[in-house]
């Protein structure tokens, strides 16, 4: 098994998404679910439970044909890539992720209101 791009505790950013609305999603990985069965993979994938960041975002899943929005949720290791430091790294030992995540969601937020416009 290859290695895992993140870890519990992390944040990540959904970088594949077989629903447009997850691409771009910031979320925080909150436990495993192990190897799992998912639509798309020919073998079983790792799958972390992640929870979304941000009061007025949601995750998407087609349950049946219908579109149901949850903050938390399942999500295959390969649709997400860390955006903090792996765990026992101190944070300037890499780089300050804040102001990528910082921007990721400012632009999230302005593109959300230029929705409701």
């Amino acid at each position: 098994m290859s290695k895992l791009n993140c870890s519990i505790g992390d944040l990540a950013i959904t970088i594949k998404a077989s629903l447009p609305a997850n691409l771009g999603n910031i979320v925080r990985i909150i436990g495993s679910q192990g190897l799992q069965e998912w639509h798309g993979f020919e073998e079983p994938t790792h799958v972390w439970e992640v929870e979304i960041v941000g009061d007025d975002r949601y995750l998407h899943y087609d349950y049946d044909g219908e579109i149901v929005k949850v903050k938390e949720g399942p999500a295959p290791d390969q649709y997400l890539r860390r955006l903090t430091p792996p765990q026992g790294y101190q944070v300037d030992e890499i780089f300050d992720s804040e102001p990528i995540q910082q921007e990721l969601f400012l632009e999230d937020v302005n593109h959300s209101e230029e929705e409701k416009v």
